[in-house]
């Protein structure tokens, strides 16, 4: 066995003895339940069942949701049903839902939203679901992760190709946000450590 060069790496370390800085975490979940009266949402039909939300043809919703669970600091679920952040930070979200709409023979497509000081910007990666006659049940679901900043409200957008009513049987979204290396109430400074190579 011989021992190569080391790998000299620089890394934080508290001073003071104080704490090493740590992650930040809050979670929440907001939903609509069946058999609950569903959400309706009326859309204007793009003529597309490529629905890129670039293209728009898409509406916000997440104010009929109703609050599930909250922990941490990070994240409020209004009065409203809607989601805002408190901290910046990156937001991991995971939704689902189950649909039907109002006409045959129809794609919906649906995506995050972030409103940022009043405006609301859309994610570029819609998920789609087709449905041959109205009043077939599809499901979307989706995963992401958002760069957010505190004072950002999430929501969710909608599109189909069709003009029509698109209804929000049962739905859930569930958020958690992660603040990282947060300093734990000290100061940090930097310090080489080394880690040595090891041939066999």
């Amino acid at each position: 066995m011989t021992l190569g060069p080391q790998i000299i790496g620089i890394g934080p370390q508290p001073v003071g003895g104080g704490q090493p800085l740590a992650n930040d975490y809050s979670f929440a979940q907001t939903s609509i339940t069946h058999p609950s009266p569903p959400v309706l949402v009326s859309v204007i039909g793009t003529g597309d069942q490529d629905l890129n939300p670039a293209n728009g043809g898409y509406v916000v919703v997440l104010n009929e949701y109703q609050p599930i669970l909250q922990e941490g600091t990070g994240i409020s679920i209004l009065a409203d049903g809607r989601v805002q952040f408190n901290k910046t930070g990156i937001a991991i979200v995971n939704a689902y839902a189950d649909i039907t709409h109002s006409a045959n023979n129809t794609t919906v497509g649906a995506t995050f939203s972030l409103e940022r000081g009043g405006v609301s910007v859309l994610s570029s990666r819609a998920v789609h679901e087709r449905m041959p006659a109205a009043g077939d049940i599809g499901n979307l679901s989706g995963v992401g992760g958002l760069n957010v900043q505190a004072g950002d409200i999430l929501g969710i957008a909608l599109a189909s190709d069709r003009t029509g009513d698109v209804s929000v049987r049962a739905s859930s979204v569930v958020i958690q946000l992660t603040v990282i290396n947060v300093v734990v109430g000290v100061e940090q400074e930097e310090f080489p450590y080394t880690f040595p190579i090891t041939t066999l």
